[in-house]
């Protein structure tokens, strides 16, 4: 047995939902049923994420914003969350007058003892005067600060009030690396920092121009850790090219060499495996002609030592009525190399309240980019992709915010959502209301057709009236690929049932309106 956790998490108050459901088979990493659970911030605020990492104790370690209402301000607070979904310890950092705060990053800094390092940057205004600072937080294993460093990293010749997903790397050695890119109407800075282990500042490069770009996505280490590996975009841009590249800096943060990304290829975050081959995940935002479409996937890529691409593979169909994006903060993580999870937003719609429904995608390769399994989570509201962290059990832990666009007025909640090893489950009808699904089924409402789409192999679909009647029968595409499938001519609007079939036991069950 395994138990699914919903777990509400407020200021003053901790109510936990148990829903009982039963895995039908095995996990292969453990050779047994693995916990799963979700968080739900449980504040009348309107709420987001950024990393939720894992730490060397099997927690999880993350921070969440809170919107004071009619203002732009947010409260941050570290969340500590133990293996089986408990919040044991939050810690709330209020904003400053006349500043308001943006944490972007979190890492583990050390093991032994527990110490956390936060970094993010704040904008200052006094008497209309505006300034933009970079912070440096070190809390130990209760989130009591250590110590704090506030550094003005911005060139002076540039007025950016903004910084795009600043980074930070924990060296080999003692010490850490940040990079971040600030905002200067196109004529950006690339900027990186080097610090030691107690926060003094050792070195500082900017780039501007053409050899800064006008994005930032990661920085990590090459194959030796002899160079920092930069994923950028827009930097030393070939016209009609790739937008994406990877910058290999030496260690005195030199630009050595510049790697361009296919065609079409943005927002890449980064994996270094095992043997120095480098795993990418982001979306593939492409143009087809005759007739002219744009089309867009979540995609994997795959570079050997010296940075040439040796595998990609995609998967979200490429139907351009349905947008796709990459997690905002990450798109990709492991923990076993046979194991790599991307992730991206199925149905994303650019706003703040779209009013329609969206899924999580959540795919799993091994370290030959084949498709092991394809997941969705989603369908009731409108979600957003922030994070994905790889678990020490195989799993994956993902952050997203959810907004309920029937009930909700203006409030995003934030999910931490913690699944399990995501083999196929064969379940039966007792199982629908586990947040995993093993297909999308869409749109919904329906008039004409309707598409599904499952990475369940030889799977039947079937619709059936309200008095079980069956309206059709078809069965679906595999590994991933979505199947059109047309409603009979004449059929009566109103309200259906349907199942999707493997080996005869029904995975997945759901209700669908039919307009005409």
């Amino acid at each position: 047995m395994t138990y699914w956790l919903i777990k509400t998490t407020g200021m003053k108050q901790h109510v936990v939902l148990f829903i009982l459901f039963t895995w039908l088979c095995a996990l292969p990493l453990t050779g047994k049923a693995q916990d799963s659970w979700v968080v739900k911030f449980n504040s009348p605020l309107s709420e987001s994420s950024g990393d939720f990492i894992n730490n060397s104790n099997d927690e999880f370690i993350g921070y969440v914003a809170k919107i004071i209402p009619q203002t732009s301000i947010r409260d941050f607070y570290l969340y500590k969350i133990d293996k089986n979904g408990d919040t044991v310890l939050n810690r709330k950092f209020p904003h400053k007058q006349d500043t308001i705060l943006s944490f972007c990053n979190i890492i583990q800094s050390n093991c032994n003892p527990e110490e956390y390092l936060v970094s993010g940057y704040g904008n200052t205004n006094f008497n209309g005067n505006y300034s933009i600072y970079d912070f440096f937080i070190k809390v130990d294993s209760n989130f009591n600060t250590i110590w704090e460093r506030n550094y003005i990293l911005k060139p002076n010749n540039i007025s950016a009030s903004y910084e795009y997903l600043p980074q930070i790397l924990k060296k080999k050695d003692l010490g850490y690396i940040y990079g971040t890119l600030y905002d200067n109407a196109g004529n950006n800075r690339l900027v990186f920092f080097e610090m030691g282990e107690n926060g003094d500042s050792l070195a500082y490069r900017v780039y501007e121009g053409d050899s800064a770009g006008l994005f930032l996505y990661d920085l990590y280490y090459n194959y030796d850790s002899s160079a920092y590996l930069v994923n950028v975009w827009d930097t030393h841009p070939i016209p009609l090219w790739g937008e994406t590249q990877i910058l290999t800096l030496d260690l005195d943060f030199n630009q050595t060499k510049v790697t361009y990304l296919p065609r079409w290829h943005s927002a890449i975050t980064s994996r270094l495996l095992p043997g120095g081959s480098v795993v990418s995940g982001g979306l593939y935002k492409g143009i087809l002609l005759n007739p002219y479409q744009l089309i867009d996937q979540i995609c994997i890529l795959k570079h050997d030592t010296s940075l040439t691409l040796t595998d990609s593979s995609y998967f979200t169909n490429p139907d351009h009525e349905i947008g796709k994006h990459e997690g905002y903060y990450n798109s990709i993580d492991y923990y076993y190399p046979n194991s790599i999870f991307v992730a991206g937003t199925y149905d994303y719609d650019i706003g703040i309240w779209v009013s329609h429904p969206s899924w999580i995608a959540i795919a799993k390769y091994d370290s030959d980019l084949n498709l092991l399994t394809e997941k969705y989570i989603g369908g009731d509201a409108y979600y957003a992709l922030e994070n994905i962290t790889a678990t020490s059990d195989g799993g994956l832990l993902i952050t997203t915010t959810r907004y309920d666009y029937q009930t909700q007025y203006q409030e995003h909640d934030l999910y931490v959502i913690k699944l399990d090893s995501l083999d196929l489950l064969v379940g039966n009808t007792e199982h629908h209301n586990k947040l995993v699904k093993n297909a999308m089924v869409y749109p919904n409402p329906a008039r004409d057709h309707l598409y599904v789409k499952t990475a369940v192999r030889e799977a039947l679909f079937a619709l059936y009236d309200m008095g079980g009647k069956a309206v059709l029968k078809q069965p679906l595409a595999t590994n991933g690929t979505t199947t059109k499938i047309t409603l009979p001519a004449g059929t009566p609007q109103g309200n259906y049932l349907w199942h999707i079939t493997y080996q005869n036991k029904i995975i997945e069950t759901g209700k669908l309106i039919i307009l005409k």
